[in-house]
């Protein structure tokens, strides 16, 4: 066989019952210069019968990959790397299937500019029998989108070989989101583009990945922080963790050491901050002599701040500004990356800290907020009434241009030339998603009872349990 154009690769596990449709999308394909791929990824159900059949269509342009146990995405992604001919690469997943002209509309875009590693299409939305429930519009890069941290998506986007080749590969370390990994590595070093004509069906259905907000979002974060640590050498950023802990609230009198959850609620936030390795400093500036001596005893360094600062009209940026500025004046530290963490958000995790960190040094970003994803729908009110912000949610569908995200305070990293008395996050903001049920922010009394159940609920949840005998 000749080099083909393009090469298509299917992983399957356990998705014999849609496999026929997806590889019968790329014999529709209006480009012909393609090979395929299909990889058997320890499937139990009937997927190794429908494979061998499938060959037989055309044993010159078929090959099938199995796997007795299943490797994940990265490493059948690897595997088809060393086999693919194709100048170009294609992931399509088992459940989806292609435009008759995906292959012809990508491959063309990257023939035109050579310039170009990545290309990637909008796409349809399905339900599990194939019907359409919406469209993803994505933002066109260059014009709408100019921070790129709202990566393709994984399937049905098409790289160049060599430029894999020249990456490394996939991080076998990792078991999901490929298409994040390699998103990552491709638009730190190369030119992408993005298609705006929807050119796949993306199946939605219970058994989908993508529907595992908790899976995502730490496979997302392992990858960071892999990438993080390949690109550090000798000399890495100076990151200091600030906690603002104001204590003179009229109707949240001493809540900074307040017990929330069995403990003072400061120490929820230092305890996150200790377990926090890139964290080099920690210091809370706060506006009680009590909290300065509770840091002192529990080995944490503290600052008074200014009492004026802790009036009603001043803004969380002067604080910042201020407890840095003496830092570096009064103490000669001098932070690269300043980590603001909130001490009324006890419920988030050292892991978060360290993905905000990780986040602000891969993208081109003057800071990092921590977020989580609104899926509620949402009315504001317009000519005849109210009228959605997110229609798409009507049924349950989640499109990226009506995505909300609610900062939830837990943190920001800010790279230090950034700050200003008036401003602590610039004007190129990125973010990091946190599950909503970490993202409690206490701000009343109400809260504080809430908090304080979750949190000892949390506690006997991951208590260890003993031995018996």
């Amino acid at each position: 066989m000749e080099r083909p154009l393009i090469t298509v690769y299917v992983p399957c596990h356990n998705y014999g019952s849609y496999l026929k449709r997806a590889v019968r999308s790329v014999f529709e394909q209006s480009c012909e210069d393609w090979e395929l791929i299909i990889i058997d990824d320890g499937s139990t159900d009937d997927t190794p019968r429908i494979c061998r059949k499938l060959r037989t269509r055309d044993p010159r342009r078929i090959r099938v990959i199995r796997h007795d146990q299943a490797r994940g995405l990265q490493y059948n992604a690897n595997r088809v790397l060393e086999l693919a001919r194709g100048k170009y690469i294609m992931r399509l997943d088992a459940d989806d299937w292609l435009d008759e002209s995906a292959l012809l509309v990508m491959s063309q875009a990257l023939e035109r500019r050579p310039e170009v590693a990545l290309v990637y299409p909008n796409f349809f939305y399905v339900d599990a029998q194939g019907r359409l429930l919406g469209v993803e519009d994505r933002k066109k890069i260059g014009e709408e989108a100019r921070l790129l941290d709202l990566p393709a998506h994984g399937a049905c986007t098409m790289v160049r070989r060599r430029v894999l080749k020249a990456l490394g590969g996939y991080d076998e370390e990792q078991d999901a989101q490929d298409g994040y990994e390699l998103w990552l590595k491709v638009s730190r070093r190369y030119d992408v583009e993005n298609i705006a004509t929807p050119l796949f069906h993306y199946r939605q259905h219970s058994e989908s990945l993508t529907t595992n907000e908790e899976r995502v979002l730490t496979a997302r974060r392992r990858i960071k922080r892999s990438m993080v640590e390949k690109l550090e050498g000798d000399v890495r950023p100076r990151v200091l963790g600030l906690i603002p802990a104001k204590n003179t609230y009229k109707s949240l009198p001493n809540i900074v050491l307040d017990e929330v959850g069995g403990r003072p609620l400061i120490d929820h936030t230092l305890e996150a901050a200790r377990r926090c390795p890139q964290l080099d400093d920690v210091w809370v500036t706060t506006d009680c002599d009590r909290v300065v001596d509770y840091c002192h005893q529990k080995d944490a360094r503290a600052m008074l701040r200014p009492a004026v600062l802790s009036r009603a009209d001043r803004q969380l940026s002067e604080v910042v500004y201020d407890a840095v500025c003496r830092l570096e004046h009064t103490y000669d530290i001098h932070p690269d990356i300043v980590v603001v963490l909130s001490v009324h958000s006890p419920l988030r995790r050292a892991t978060d800290i360290v993905k905000a960190v990780d986040s602000l040094i891969l993208y081109d970003a003057d800071s990092v907020i921590s977020v989580y994803e609104d899926y509620d729908l949402h009315f504001h009110h317009g000519a005849q009434g109210l009228e959605p912000l997110n229609p798409a949610m009507m049924q349950r569908l989640r499109l990226e241009r009506e995505g909300l995200y609610v900062f939830n305070g837990a943190i920001t990293a800010v790279w230090r030339d950034i700050l200003t008395k008036e401003d602590y996050q610039g004007s190129r903001i990125s973010h990091i998603v946190m599950p909503r049920r970490s993202s409690f922010q206490l701000k009343n009394s109400f809260d504080r009872w809430l908090l304080d159940q979750i949190l000892r609920r949390r506690d006997v949840e991951e208590m260890p349990l003993k031995k018996s005998g």
